[in-house]
């Protein structure tokens, strides 16, 4: 399934657009475009926050994995390709490990991997027919290498009688045996199933469905028996013009053939024709010469004792320059090149004995016009004690590959290093630099708008002309990157803090020159934003996620400015980011659990139900607010880990209650954002109250104005779909938000709770009561319920009873309390709606 090898090259030399950063528990904290169109099609936040190991095709996840934990445990960059099926890609993976998180990065290698397996396809049958192997084998494996190439093909090699009438059964490794039989010795001719009518007709037949085609009404039967549906069949020449056979490619299904699997089919027909040709020139002569002709790779023979090559096929002239007998006038060492002698001479030693092989080895060979040009070589010592050697020119592919290198560690607009290149020379900075080193992360301002109204072709030549005058203003002294989209990242070292400012303020003035040019003129400005060790860390992302949060400040006081991280925002982000590592994992801990608050009838003060609050008890921190540590979890995409908790833990209890003899009460909990747009927050919701037998009623799910305006069709459909399988939903905070009251009436809410905000002026303050009294006519006026939360005193109860409100919750009514205490909540009795409300609750306590 996969190679994986330790690599010593930066990651950025190895990847493409396609990132994936994990954490060390596997979990996704951000990741490209590309990776999320590679990995799932479709939106990043099906991802973030999520262990993404099963995200990958089958077998990729757990390979990546398990290297993934060797090169954590290492520290060291390691690079796999893996093959994803069943689109049959290969991928290239690399793997940049750090202390608390990892980069995987992806580039797309199948056209590599094809191209290469293709061609050490074809030098093993090479190398079997120059070792004089039988053609059956040699058909076995070139029908079985375009199997490879091509899953779900069965492949047939026919062989044409000597009388040129008749079909002869020559390899079919993955065809049912009673088949090749039936159809050995078929004639050929017109309707002779696929072969012999391409033989006949000396062109391609394609059968797409074998059950139709009336070619196929003699053989129709033996072939739907053996499940063959389609049948495509490529005539094999000689080098005469003379029908050697046929190449099959048989399906279990009716389909029609690619233009790749017909073009894999071509590259196989000249491979084809020398393995049937050699043979039938092995048949009548013991001569390898005719066999070196047919070959457009490189062969000779070589005497490993006087190191002299004995014999060569014109190709090897072709590429050198060298005729044979110049090619075997000296030893072998004087046409290598002087830095490559140590690998050849290693080589050659390897090649000892009758069957010693040594396979890949590429070195510098010199031409007779004084170039050199790289090639790689396979050998073998055959019966005569000889070396038999298939070489191939590699020196156009070391040069792609050296591009493709440059092109994945390097910007294609700007020409800049990528992102991970400049993490890599940061921390080589930081770890050697006697001075500080000064991080600036400039962002340019409102640049969306160059994209929108001048469109991307202008916006990438104004990128451009910004990474020049950069660079310029740097005049090498320091690195730089393209970081994002429309920011680019610098890191220098130097003890004085002026001329780091000087230098800031020439770059700001870089940017801030108009560009022009024949077809447009454009003024920007930047934001930037500093940070620098040892005072902001010594670690690469905490200076960049430094300067990057100093870079917002400037954009927040007004743009085109420079601003330096201060020590307040670094106590303030190391805070959280404590907060945020000790958060993960506190569900999977046991260190969350759910308090319950009483909910009552606003006349009767009889209980109807309880909300569910969430406590974070975390044994380092003690007990943190739900105020600061949700938007932290909202923030690393934690909420659907942490909600999915939340809703079975109000099932189990709800089931604890009723199995008590409680009823008639509800449950409501609050839902995120995040876990609203989840695909599947509903299917989370059913298979909870499936689990534990938990009647959807008794769930009120607790919505804010925020989260519905999210994508609101999605919601709309969510929603819909809860209330469907008959769960409640309230409007929490209502009135606190900006949403349009014309939203309103498209969701299908139940409830709206009046925000607390407006209940503790009450009954004093005019404004308070008016805004409470409208949510509740409107509500009314909507077939809502109205609940009031905050509820602190009597009389705060008793004005919002006479208002027409519905429930009401707050301290007056009941703390907050674990389940265990919150069940003293449940009355021993049904309380009427009469006497005193005091005492009413009172009773109802």
């Amino acid at each position: 399934m996969e190679e994986w090898h330790e690599s010593t090259e930066p990651c950025g030399a190895q990847l493409s657009n396609a990132t994936l950063v994990l954490d060390s528990s596997g979990r996704c904290t951000s990741l490209s475009d590309a990776a999320v169109r590679l990995l799932t099609g479709g939106p990043a936040g099906d991802l973030v926050g999520r262990v993404v190991w099963g995200a990958f095709p089958s077998g990729v996840g757990d390979s990546l994995r398990h290297s993934a934990a060797i090169a954590m445990e290492r520290q060291e960059i390691l690079t796999l390709e893996t093959r994803w099926l069943p689109e049959n890609r290969w991928i290239e993976c690399t793997i940049q490990p750090r202390p608390d998180s990892m980069c995987i990065g992806f580039r797309d290698v199948t056209t590599r991997r094809r191209v290469d397996r293709m061609s050490e396809g074809h030098r093993e049958v090479l190398t079997g027919i120059a070792a004089q192997h039988p053609l059956a084998d040699n058909l076995t494996l070139i029908a079985q290498l375009h199997e490879e190439l091509n899953p779900g093909a069965l492949c047939s090699i026919l062989l044409v009688d000597a009388d040129g009438r008749h079909v002869l059964h020559g390899a079919a490794p993955s065809l049912p045996t009673a088949y090749n039989s039936a159809i050995h010795g078929v004639a050929i001719g017109e309707g002779q199933g696929s072969c012999g009518t391409a033989l006949h007709r000396r062109e391609r037949v394609i059968v797409a469905d074998v059950a139709t085609d009336p070619l196929w009404s003699d053989f129709r039967d033996v072939a739907i028996e053996n499940g063959l549906l389609a049948c495509w069949s490529t005539p094999v020449f000689g080098s005469n013009g003379r029908a050697l056979g046929s190449f099959a490619v048989y399906h279990r299904d009716a389909r029609k053939p690619s233009d790749y699997e017909l073009d894999c089919v071509d590259q196989m027909l000249t491979i084809t024709t020398i393995a049937i040709e050699s043979a039938q020139l092995l048949e009548r002569v013991q001569e390898r010469d005719g066999f070196f002709a047919l070959s457009l790779e490189i062969y000779c023979v070589f005497d490993i004792r006087s190191q002299r090559i004995i014999q060569a096929n014109p190709a090897f002239s072709q590429v050198t320059g060298f005729s044979e007998a110049e090619l075997a006038s000296r030893s072998y060492d004087a046409f290598v090149h002087p830095d490559d002698l140590g690998s050849c001479a290693a080589a050659v030693a390897a090649l000892r004995n009758e069957g010693d092989r040594v396979s890949q080895v590429t070195y510098r060979f010199r031409c007779k016009d004084g170039s050199y040009r790289w090639l790689s070589w396979d050998s073998f010592v055959g019966p005569d004690g000889k070396a038999f050697a298939v070489g191939r020119d590699v020196s156009e592919k070391l040069r792609a590959e050296a591009e493709l290198a440059h092109a994945a560690s390097h910007d294609a607009v700007t020409g800049l290093p990528h992102r991970i290149v400049f993490e890599a020379a940061l921390a080589a900075m930081v770890g050697s630099a006697e001075d500080p080193v000064w991080v600036m992360l400039i962002g340019l301002d409102r640049f969306q708008v160059v994209n929108e109204f001048m469109g991307h072709f202008i916006g990438d030549d104004v990128l451009r002309r910004v990474a020049m005058r950069l660079q310029d203003a740097l005049g090498g002294n320091g690195r730089i990157a393209r970081f994002a989209g429309d920011e680019f990242a610098i890191a220098c070292a130097t003890p004085e803090h002026a001329e780091m400012l000087a230098l800031a303020a020439r770059l700001r003035t870089a940017v801030a020159t108009p560009i022009e040019s024949n077809d447009y003129r454009v003024i920007l400005s930047a934001s930037m934003g500093i940070s620098h060790s040892p005072d902001h860390g010594l670690d690469t992302q905490d200076l960049l996620s430094r300067a990057e949060a100093a870079m917002h400040r400037a954009k927040r006081q007004g743009r085109d400015c420079i601003v330096e991280f201060s020590v307040e925002e670094m106590e303030d982000t190391e805070s959280r980011l404590t907060l945020g590592r000790s958060l993960r994992g506190a569900v999977q801990r046991g260190e969350m659990e759910l308090h319950y608050q009483p909910q009552r009838d606003a006349t009767s003060l009889a209980l109807t139900g309880f909300e569910a609050l969430i406590r974070w008890i975390s044994p380092e921190l003690g007990r943190v607010s739900p105020a600061r540590f949700i938007p932290i979890a909202e923030t690393l995409g934690m909420m659907p880990e942490i909600g999915e908790w939340v809703v079975g833990e109000v099932c189990r209890q709800a089931r604890e209650w009723l199995d008590q003899g409680h009823r008639d009460f509800e449950i409501a909990f609050n839902v995120s954002a995040q876990e609203l747009q989840r695909p599947g927050f509903v299917d989370q919701v059913r298979d909870a109250l499936s689990v534990h037998e938990v009647p959807a009623s008794t769930l009120n799910i607790e919505l804010t104005e925020s989260s519905l305006m999210e994508n609101v069709d999605r919601v709309r459909r969510t929603l819909a779909e809860l209330r469907a399988i008959g769960t409640r939903l309230s409007l929490d905070d209502f009135g606190t938000g900006y949403s349009s009251l014309a939203y309103l009436k498209q969701f299908p809410i139940d409830k709206l709770k009046i925000d607390q905000r407006f209940v503790r002026g009450l009954p004093y303050s005019d404004d308070d009561a008016a805004i409470a009294q409208t949510i509740v006519v409107l509500a009314h006026q909507l077939r809502m319920r109205v609940s009031a939360e905050g509820v602190e005193t009597g009389e705060q109860a008793e004005f919002l009873r006479k208002l027409g409100c519905d429930e009401l919750q707050g301290y007056y009514l009941g703390r907050p309390a674990a389940a265990p205490s919150a069940s003293a909540f449940f009355p021993a009795a049904q309380v009427t709606a009469t006497g005193d409300a005091s005492e009413s609750l009172q009773n109802a306590s």
